[in-house]
């Protein structure tokens, strides 16, 4: 199993990345229940842009999943 290091969140515009942050863990929120309860938005459905990636403890992504912008905001604000 892969050991989760950070989650970061971002915004695509056109074909660009922009890191908007990285989501921490703090006291009893872990980077693997942060990622678990970030509700997953279809990306049809808005087309906002926002997302979050995974990465593990070697730096590669791997998951990602589109997100509203309240979420985005809510991990960035420590607001879980």
């Amino acid at each position: 199993m892969f050991q989760q290091s950070k989650i970061l969140v971002w915004y695509q515009i056109a074909s660009q990345k922009v890191v908007l942050g990285e989501a921490l863990s703090v006291e009893h929120n872990d980077v693997n229940s942060i990622w678990r309860r970030a509700p997953e938005e279809s990306e049809s459905k808005h087309g906002l842009g926002y997302r979050l990636s995974l990465f593990d403890d070697g730096g590669r992504e791997i998951a990602g999943k589109a997100i509203s912008m309240h979420t985005a905001d809510l991990l960035l604000s420590g607001g879980r």
